[in-house]
């Protein structure tokens, strides 16, 4: 496996343009999806097994606070991505999760689950993911043309929203067959066949050596200097900044409110999530469908702009059905957003710096979130339901505001 993937890519002597999406890419794909499969089922059984260990409340704690390890080293995981290669890291990533997943399966197998043990587990978990996510996200402008790189990206979600489907039900499915153990060996499983795909996958660009490597931290700052230097990548990130901060919550928490202003209880709910899922999962197959040459600024100021618009509808529904609709559309228009963004990120950075860019885009997207919840539930307790929903797509309407008002956004093309 060669280690060279940092660098400006420049395309491979003899070798077409434009047609990789293929069975190297298709293979890669799902072995990801395998691997979210496996992640799945474990959160699955690892929340079940902690809910009855402690309380609901105290599990939830716990949970956040394991998660804590990703966040903070999200970056330094960028810094790696970029001085080793994004291929390297996820192999040694998904090995060394794998490692951990068979070492709390032999653990508990010899003994029983216990709180220390499964924080502890789910934890180095979390912490072994902020270098693979960053990395993930640095290594598919190297496996595809810019021809394909947004329905590449589309296809990468879709398989890892088809393995985190598949895994709640798997999940417990295996706890009752064999328990958390069974569960910790399949997710091993699923790390192992996702570092052997990413060992295996070839890349479609060549790219020279990295350059010679700075002090830890100086490298780490010089990623955060690229993007205030990078106008238009700063403002790609304040564009999803406000995207997720207005979008997560209702989907997170309005959708319970709106289900008991329906008075159709958690099942209500249940459906209003199954909804938004169906119009996330639609939105890949949409973007595989379109033509490779896309004014994708105009798609995207058209899509945050029906959120903002089904932000505020949501504010005034009282029933069921048109719920339904709202949050079909949402979960399409955010899909069909988030992808963009994310490939405008990857075809503008620079490939030497493309992990560290990735990382802060990471930070962003999963630091936005319990943020915006917790401003989002005071803002119900001081305004209600309907100011609050409309406060939030006024959020959204700033970033459309930001697309229309930015000449590189409101004119970017992919493909």
């Amino acid at each position: 496996m060669s280690d060279t993937d940092t660098g400006t890519p420049t395309a491979p002597a003899g070798r077409p343009a434009g047609h990789y999406l293929g069975l190297n890419y298709l293979t890669f794909t799902g072995a990801m999806g395998l691997s979210a499969l496996g992640d799945a089922a474990w959160y699955v059984a690892l929340t079940w097994t902690l809910s009855r260990e402690v309380s609901a409340a105290a599990a939830g704690s716990l949970l956040a606070l394991a998660a804590l390890p990703r966040l903070i080293a999200l970056l330094g995981g960028g810094v790696l991505a970029d001085r080793t290669g994004p291929r390297r890291l996820m192999v040694l990533t998904d090995l060394a999760r794998c490692a951990v997943m068979v070492g709390a399966a032999g653990l508990l197998f010899l003994t029983s689950p216990s709180v220390p043990l499964l924080f502890v587990t789910a934890a180095l978990v979390a912490l072994l993911s902020a270098f693979f996510i960053p990395a993930s996200g640095a290594i598919k402008p190297l496996l595809l043309d810019e021809a394909h790189l947004m329905r590449g990206n589309a296809l990468f979600v879709l398989g890892l929203r088809g393995g985190q489907a598949a895994g709640g039900p798997i999940g417990a499915s295996l706890i009752a067959l064999g328990g958390l153990p069974l569960i910790a060996l399949a997710n091993a499983v699923g790390y192992a066949v996702s570092a052997l795909a990413s060992a295996r996958v070839k890349l479609v660009h060549d790219v020279p050596p990295p350059p010679e490597r700075k002090p830890f931290l100086r490298e780490l700052t010089f990623g955060l200097r690229y993007l205030r230097g990078e106008r238009h990548l700063g403002l790609i990130l304040v564009v999803l900044a406000l995207s997720e901060l207005s979008c997560a919550p209702p989907v997170n928490l309005g959708l319970v409110v709106l289900s008991d202003r329906a008075g159709t209880g958690a099942a209500g709910a249940g459906y209003l999530l199954t909804a938004y899922t169906v119009g996330a999962v639609a939105s890949s197959f949409v973007t595989m469908l379109l033509p490779k040459a896309k004014r994708v600024g105009i798609a995207l100021m058209a899509e945050t702009a029906l959120a903002a618009v089904c932000l505020a509808a949501l504010g005034s529904v009282g029933d069921l059905t048109a719920g339904l609709a709202l949050y079909l559309v949402l979960g399409l228009v955010t899909g069909l957003s988030g992808v963009i963004l994310v490939s405008l990120t990857q075809q503008w950075t620079g490939a030497e710096v493309r992990g560290r860019v990735m990382a802060v885009l990471s930070l962003v997207i999963f630091g936005a979130a319990p943020l915006a919840n917790a401003v989002y539930g005071m803002s119900l307790d001081w305004l209600g339901f309907g100011p609050t929903l409309r406060v939030f797509a006024a959020l959204c309407l700033a970033s459309t505001a930001i697309i229309a008002l930015t000449p590189t956004l409101r004119s970017a093309r992919l493909g």
